[in-house]
């Protein structure tokens, strides 16, 4: 049991199971997640540009206002130039287009200049007869500047009523002066400044990227000394992580770690245990088999030979069934460590079949096998082979120590919250110095064997008891004669 098995590959050659383990997980395909630099810069970057299209569109609209107000004021001047140059007399009106009318205007911008004046009637005085604004002013003195299209170019419009008080006009005594300009000077200077404050906003984003970089550099730090510290720790080491010195962000992943580490070592712990035990225990009846078998094949009377096999074959049962005790407590103890699959099934059902199971062991001793029920399903959630296995340990190890012609009841009930499943038997009891040590494994009462026993019973159904957050009890049989086993299982788990 000591040696360490070997697998053969597929070229020949052999590999322990360490190696073969290590060499699956090599082969298996790494499945990442991606980079959560990525992740963090990908959730980040994103709505960042998003913001600052959203800020560039309302900073060039704020651009162009800007520019709008600064040559609106030149546009104003120059309409109201042209309205203190324009004069009625006995109906004539008289108008006289001043240069400072368009000296506030760059020579060097290119841009082209409309100007109009409208008598009362609507007739055109001077200049572009088709240079309409679309909303005519309502009170005088006021100049309303509109965005407008002029000859197929955009152009900004400015139009003002101005009174002549002369009652000689027609229709009225009041005239309309448009001027318009053209806006690509407007626009060139909206996009240049605009231009700049999104060089500035960018730099800005392109720094703060950077600063972030930096910063998840700096983040993940601990948790790339996390790698290296578990990465260079002993294969056996399986003590805590220390949790010294990192973010708070860390720790659950540390109480983690450690949590399963608490029950890796546990479940490693448990199998040196057990290995050792049962390489202790598997010799005396291998020592058996093989004395037997020698002194069998010494015989030359058929008497003799019939005897030792029996005998042999009494060993062969004793050490197969130690076999699978030994195995059930090896699944046992996993499932009380690391294992945990359950599921809801009849507690009262499965201890009835598993009695039914036992029939013929109890018929074979004279045994009066009765099963006492709640009378419908009991449901808990467990894990449905242990606790087979826990209760065919109980009705088995009662019907074995249990004299001919006696009496052994399986009992099925609950009490405040608890399914309970108790086995009472006649045999010679266990006395109460006595009764956590038969929880131990290996370990048995004088004078109370079969031959056949292993001392695995008590310490399997123990194992399987915990792992389901129960308990197990035992007491005095009815009269003080015997052994009853009361298991407790909750029935809500």
């Amino acid at each position: 049991m000591g040696a360490s098995a070997e697998h053969d590959t597929a070229d020949g050659s052999s590999t322990t199971p360490d190696a073969a383990v290590k060499h699956t997980l090599t082969a298996l395909p790494r499945r990442h997640g991606g980079s959560l630099r990525r992740r963090v810069l990908g959730w980040l970057l994103p709505p960042l540009a998003v913001m600052l299209g959203i800020n560039a569109w309302f900073g060039y609209r704020g651009a162009l206002d800007a520019v709008n107000q600064a040559y609106d004021r030149t546009l104003t001047a120059s309409v109201r130039a042209i309205g203190e140059r324009t004069h009625s007399l006995e109906g004539v009106i008289q108008v006289d287009i001043p240069y400072a009318a368009f000296e506030g205007f760059e020579a060097a911008a290119a841009e082209r200049i409309f100007h109009a004046v409208f008598d009362p009637a609507g007739k055109l005085v001077t200049g572009y007869g088709d240079l309409l604004p679309a909303v005519v002013p309502d009170t005088e003195d006021t100049v309303n500047i509109t965005d407008a299209r002029y000859r197929g170019e955009p152009v900004r419009l400015a139009a003002l009523r101005k009174r002549m008080y002369d009652p000689a006009l027609s229709g009225g005594d009041s005239v309309l002066i448009v001027f318009a300009e053209t806006t690509g000077a407007r626009e060139a200077l909206a996009r240049e400044l605009f231009i700049a404050s999104l060089q500035r906003q960018s730099a800005l984003i392109a720094v703060g990227a950077v600063l972030v970089l930096l910063a998840l550099g700096t983040a993940f730090r601990p948790l790339v000394a996390l790698r290296d510290h578990i990465r260079s720790r002993d294969e056996e080491d399986l003590t805590p992580v220390r949790a010294d010195r990192v973010p708070s962000e860390l720790l659950p992943l540390i109480d983690a770690i450690n949590h399963h580490m608490d029950r890796l070592s546990a479940m490693l712990a448990a199998r040196r245990r057990f290995l050792a035990d049962a390489a202790h225990q598997i010799r005396t009846p291998l020592a058996v088999l093989s004395t037997q078998a020698e002194y069998g094949l010494r015989q030359r009377d058929p008497e003799e030979m019939l005897a030792t096999f029996a005998s042999l074959l009494k060993s062969t049962r004793a050490a197969r069934r130690l076999a699978n005790q030994m195995l059930t407590l090896s699944r046992a103890e996993a499932v009380n460590g690391v294992i945990t699959e359950r599921a809801p099934l009849d507690l009262a059902g499965l201890v009835k079949d598993v009695a039914m199971e036992l029939v013929p062991l109890a018929l074979k001793r004279n045994i009066d096998l009765a099963y006492e029920g709640i009378g419908h399903a009991l449901m808990i959630k467990g894990n449905a082979p242990m606790l087979r296995e826990m209760v065919s340990n109980l009705i088995d190890n009662a019907i074995r120590y249990s004299p001919l012609d006696s009496p052994v009841t399986v009992a099925v009930a609950t009490f405040e919250g608890e399914a309970i499943v108790s086995v009472c038997d006649q045999g010679p009891g266990i006395p109460e110095t006595e009764r956590e040590r038969v929880f131990h494994r290996f370990y048995r009462i004088l004078g109370q064997s079969d031959g056949e026993g292993s001392g695995l019973g008590l310490a399997i159904v123990r194992e399987i008891v915990q792992a389901h957050g129960g308990q197990v009890t035992l007491r005095d049989g009815a009269s003080g004669k015997g052994l009853c086993v009361e298991v407790e299982l909750p029935v809500g788990a």
